[in-house]
């Protein structure tokens, strides 16, 4: 094989080919596995490993876990901007209807207060009271529940943002469990990333071809790694422009239909990312968690205290001060104190239960999937685009190196294995151009 640039006349070619068709027919496909393969590389690239594998400073990190702060506060902005408002999230609850939702747990929870309210006044007096006392009791305290709870929703939607942070919630679920991130980040284009995969083969081909006539005409070690490094850099780039290029559908040479594959699936991708968001992000479980461990949770704790001594006063009402009188003002306040310490030291389990009713009231998937239908084409591409934006870069340079290494591999094959043709005539000189390898 020649090190030097130069054009092959047609019987070289021909001598060459007759040697070598078989190498000659596999650049093509040589080519196609390199633009599916660099694509499947480069997209794992992006999300994998979850932590940093290597020795030293040399290895690798996923993109998204390695950034998964930056990656999931950009997301969940958008997605609070856009789409989820605690506001209005917080307005479908009805104070009510939660209250009846935690009935069971309520009745338990308000038995073990009563008991240990009638303790502290006298050992012995909850059980030597009779049933009918007991019952009363117990139906002033479900009596009063509603109302306190109406009214802490009642201040907490006047300054949500001082009780609950959506976005410190949200990120710092994302950061804690990157696997989360990671199935939001590829659910966010499933079907359209294989899109991406399989172009890879299409555009190999058909850069592949052109590969062919190239080696045929010049057969320099330069052309191998440069087609490489062109498939997988001309393929990724193409491809990423395809999920989102047209916005609108267009037709090519006049009867190709095509559309932006994220656009035109849009329907789909919805539904996807509105049960990712619902079940991994969103959903009750981390919402109540994250609100009584939040930056909020100190405001929220103080707020129910601050209801529950109201409601003890609401009861005692003008009697207040026959009551301090009689049991005396500093076992009163440690009377008060030691209620609302009940009442907080239950409010994480008791909660639990509400969260059914929660994921009924709040129904996230729904409502997600509505305000993202009512978006326009503009609106929906600024919730994903971000997302892939940062990466787009990246997964083009790995393509386009791994493509480049491939084509590398190719050149050492065709040297080990290709067969030098017999002679032939040969142009003249002057008609050479000559570079050196």
């Amino acid at each position: 094989m020649t090190t030097v640039l130069a054009i092959q006349t047609w019987q070289e070619i021909k001598a060459d080919f007759s040697v070598n068709w078989l190498i000659y027919l596999s650049m093509p496909f040589v080519a196609a596995f390199v633009g599916w393969s660099t694509k499947i590389v480069a997209l794992e690239m992006i999300y994998r490993p979850m932590e940093f594998k290597g020795i030293g400073p040399f290895g690798w990190q996923g993109i998204v876990p390695r950034r998964a702060g930056k990656v999931g506060s950009k997301t969940i902005e958008l997605l609070t901007q856009n789409l989820l408002k605690p506001e209005e999230l917080l307005e479908r609850v009805d104070a009510k209807e939660a209250v009846n939702a935690l009935r069971e747990p309520l009745t338990q929870v308000v038995d073990e207060i009563s008991r240990d309210i009638a303790e502290q006044i006298r050992p012995g007096l909850w059980d030597s009271l009779p049933d009918a006392a007991r019952n009363a009791i117990q139906a002033r305290i479900h009596d009063q529940t509603p109302k306190v709870v109406e009214k802490m929703l009642n201040e907490m939607r006047a300054d949500l943002n001082r009780f609950v942070d959506i976005q410190y919630l949200a990120v710092t679920t994302l950061v804690r469990n990157k696997d989360k991130l990671n199935k939001l980040m590829r659910g966010l284009g499933d079907n359209a990333m294989a899109f991406v995969r399989r172009s890879g083969i299409y555009f190999g081909l058909g850069i592949g071809l052109v590969q062919v006539v190239a080696w045929a005409l010049f057969q320099n070690p330069w052309i191998m790694p440069a087609f490489g490094f062109g498939v997988g850099f001309i393929s990724d780039y193409i491809a990423l422009n395809m999920l989102f290029r047209p916005v609108h559908p267009k037709k090519y040479l006049g009867f190709i239909p095509f559309q932006g594959l994220l656009h035109a699936q849009r329907d789909i991708i919805t539904k996807d990312y509105a049960r990712i968001l619902a079940e991994d992000l969103f959903s009750p479980e981390i919402l109540f968690d994250g609100v009584l461990r939040g930056p909020g949770a100190d405001k929220l704790f103080s707020l129910v205290g601050k209801e529950v001594e109201a409601a003890i006063d609401a009861q005692t009402g003008i009697a207040t001060p026959l009551v301090k009188f009689a049991v005396g003002t500093q076992r009163y306040n440690a009377f008060k104190d030691n209620l609302v310490q009940m009442v907080l030291e239950r409010l994480p389990t008791t909660l639990v239960d509400a969260q059914d009713y929660a994921m009924g009231a709040l129904d996230l998937e729904k409502t997600i999937i509505d305000k993202m239908g009512q978006l326009t084409n503009e609106e929906y591409e600024s919730i994903l685009r971000p997302v892939f934006k940062d990466d787009e870069p990246t997964m083009i340079a790995v393509g386009a190196v791994l493509g480049g290494i491939v084509g590398e591999i190719q050149v050492q094959v065709i040297e080990h294995f290709g067969h030098e043709p017999e002679s032939v005539n040969a142009l003249p000189d002057l008609v050479r151009t000559v570079l050196h390898h």
